[in-house]
C-alpha cells in the first residue's frame, strides 16, 4: 500500500513538473484512475504531442493493454520508443520486455538487454534486475558475465529492489 502511495505521489509530481501548456495532464490521470480511459487517452495524446514524454509512455501502455483503443503492440512500441528516447525509464523497461517476450515485435534477447540497460542507467531497479537475470541465466555464462550480473543485482538493490539484494548477497557469497 505504501509503495502505491509513493508511486501515486511520484506520478502527480511528474505531472506538476512536466505539465503541458494547453491541458492539465493531472486530469488525464484522474480520468484513468476512475476508469474513463477514453478521456485519459485524449488528454494523454494532446500532452504527448506537446512533448510530454511520460504521457507518450502512458499511451504506449494503453495500446499494449487495449484500454480505450484496440490492442496494438506495434503502436505501443512506437510510443514507448518515443518516451524511452526522452529518458522515461519505464518505457525503456517496457520495450526490453517486449523484445524479451517477442510481444508484438521479434524476440531479440540482445535488444532486450540494450533496453533493460538503458532503464537501469536511468535509475529503474527493475531494469537492472531484468538485465542481471538475463546475463546470469544465459547458457554458458562466463564468470565475468556472472560478475557483471552481480553488479547489476547490486545496483537494483541500491535502487530499492529487495530481490536484487538477496541475489547480490548469494552471488557475493558464491565468490562472484
Amino acid at each position: 500500500m505504501f509503495r502505491n502511495i509513493k508511486i501515486f505521489i511520484g506520478i502527480v509530481a511528474l505531472f506538476a513538473l512536466y505539465g503541458c501548456k494547453d491541458i492539465n495532464p493531472y486530469d488525464g490521470f484522474k480520468a484513468y484512475y476512475y476508469g474513463n480511459y477514453q478521456k485519459a487517452f485524449e488528454i494523454y495524446s494532446i500532452a504527448c504531442k506537446d512533448g510530454d514524454a511520460f504521457m507518450c509512455h502512458s499511451i504506449g501502455a494503453m495500446f499494449e493493454n487495449g484500454l480505450a483503443v484496440q490492442k496494438d503492440n506495434g503502436k505501443a512500441y512506437k510510443y514507448y520508443l518515443q518516451a524511452c528516447k526522452q529518458g522515461i525509464s519505464y518505457a525503456c523497461q517496457a520495450i526490453g520486455k517486449m523484445y524479451q517476450e517477442g510481444k508484438g515485435i521479434r524476440h531479440d534477447p540482445q535488444k532486450a538487454v540494450e533496453f533493460y540497460l538503458k532503464a537501469c542507467e536511468l535509475g529503474l531497479s527493475t531494469g537492472c534486475y531484468s538485465v542481471g537475470s538475463i546475463m546470469y541465466n544465459k547458457n554458458g555464462s562466463s564468470n565475468e558475465e556472472k560478475q557483471q550480473a552481480k553488479e547489476l543485482f547490486g545496483k537494483a538493490c541500491d535502487l530499492g529492489d529487495q530481490k536484487g539484494c538477496e541475489i547480490y548477497k548469494r552471488l557475493n557469497e558464491a565468490g562472484y
